[in-house]
């Protein structure tokens, strides 16, 4: 008999031991959650996630959950507002394939491991964390790959992250031991819970931005969601994945290539695709940034004497990111004269960058001002084609009449220009810095070799402090 996709990729999840999967997988899901519980402390103080955390104690209620050095939330308000958290200024991780991004697997994947362990009636070992965590991970990156869109397509609806509801439903069905049966059914009710897709309707033309913008918070919410509702009994869709008016259909795409779901399940690593940011922004401003970081370092110029910053680039930067004054974090995230601004005055990627006090500093804003942005044949060409890859060349003038300038075609943090671990761990660590009192032990947990006899996990506190 032949098994269905879904079926395979339950299958897959139900069985996979901690000891088949390679150690490099292992390794780089154990740095993909240093990353996220970095990132989620960083901004668990921060004016970004306040009313994430106001909002969902009223409209998911009080339980035993943990959220980020608070205790009293419920399974769905913790994934949601462990998920918005991670998420909060942008500097979480990603999937890249090709140069073309695949959205925010971690803030969800995590947040959902997160509720599962304030669940759990027992104990979770670290290898079985990890384990959880890498099914997530395969799956949810296979998955994303599946069901891209067309360029035209894409230009009319897609969402970045929704499908995640996916992956958070294996993590938290994994580490809760639902059967095989079960888990079928929370991977069906996860797809009927999915939220919609949004992308193209963050308010671009307007402001504030959508607050939800990546959708990993309730993607996290639905995933966390269903697997309570399989546990109960209900009943999930179990050929979701497959066929024509399948999940690829559901979250508006217009193509599906099935075969990436199943081909070398458990031999090729969907996982390995897993990136890194180095700015808390949105990954479309990468290059442009890493770009203007370059000629900096180079030139030795400093940010009061230069006198225009010019960036070549595709038009959704030009169209949508060129806000001079943005007024939230979350505006700042996707504005290219404020990031260039952050990056060319030397501010440390992560809060800094969206304290109240820097974002109304007029030599911040001034800066910012000096930034113009047009819109250049080759990258246009690069971006609005299948690769999707969010290239930019940027010019940068000073006051004396030199000129330097700086190009770069796929961001920084793929498989293809990675970013090392050290870098990883020393982004981990600043994050950290003055959140939690004991920042090298958590590092050396979170990247220990998973063993047997190692350390396991009673609570989501007990993971994340």
């Amino acid at each position: 008999m032949n098994l269905t996709a879904t079926r395979q990729l339950v299958n897959f999840a139900s069985t996979l031991n901690a000891q088949d999967i390679p150690d490099a997988i292992r390794h780089k899901v154990r740095l993909h959650l240093l990353d996220a519980v970095a990132c989620g402390w960083a901004a668990s103080n921060h004016r970004v996630s306040e009313p994430v955390i106001r909002s969902a104690r009223l409209f998911a209620g009080s339980g035993d959950c943990y959220v980020f050095g608070q205790p009293g939330f419920s399974p769905l308000g913790a994934a949601f507002s462990n998920a918005a958290i991670i998420n909060g200024l942008d500097h979480d991780d990603g999937v890249e394939i090709d140069g073309k991004g695949l959205g925010h697997p971690g803030a969800t994947l995590v947040a959902a491991a997160m509720a599962a362990l304030d669940l759990s009636p027992q104990a979770v070992t670290q290898q079985a964390l990890i384990a959880a965590l890498t099914v997530g991970f395969e799956v949810n990156n296979r998955l994303i790959h599946a069901i891209q869109p067309s360029a035209q397509r894409f230009d009319q609806v897609y969402g970045v992250a929704q499908h995640q509801a996916i992956g958070a439903a294996l993590v938290a069905g994994r580490l809760l031991k639902l059967s095989p049966e079960r888990l079928h059914h929370a991977v069906g009710l996860a797809a009927a819970l999915t939220p919609l897709p949004s992308l193209h309707q963050y308010n671009w033309q307007q402001r504030p931005l959508l607050a939800l913008k990546d959708a990993v918070a309730p993607a996290a919410q639905a995933g966390v969601q269903a697997v309570i509702m399989a546990q109960h009994g209900l009943s999930g869709s179990l050929d979701v994945l497959d066929g024509n008016q399948g999940y690829w259909r559901m979250i508006g795409s217009d193509r599906f290539a099935p075969d990436i779901l199943t081909t070398d399940l458990g031999s090729h690593w969907y996982a390995s695709y897993g990136s890194f940011k180095r700015y808390p922004a949105c990954r479309w401003l990468a290059c442009a940034l890493e770009s203007i970081e370059g000629i900096m370092q180079q030139t030795g110029w400093r940010a009061a004497d230069l006198q225009a910053i010019e960036v070549h680039t595709f038009p959704r930067l030009v169209n949508d990111m060129m806000d001079y004054r943005p007024h939230t974090v979350t505006d700042a995230q996707f504005s290219l004269p404020w990031t260039l601004a952050a990056v060319a005055s030397g501010l440390a990627p992560g809060a800094e960058w969206y304290t109240q006090q820097n974002m109304c500093s007029e030599q911040m804003l001034a800066l910012a001002a000096k930034v113009t942005a047009v819109a250049d044949a080759d990258f246009s060409a690069r971006m609005c084609g299948p690769a999707r890859q969010p290239g930019a060349r940027v010019v940068v003038r000073h006051r004396n009449g030199d000129s330097a300038a700086g190009e770069h075609y796929k961001p920084l943090g793929s498989a293809e220009r990675p970013i090392t671990q050290a870098e990883i761990i020393a982004k981990a660590r600043r994050n950290l810095a003055g959140h939690i009192d004991r920042v090298e032990p958590l590092i050396s947990r979170l990247m220990q070799e998973d063993r047997a006899d190692g350390v396991a996990y009673s609570s989501a506190a007990e993971l994340v402090e």
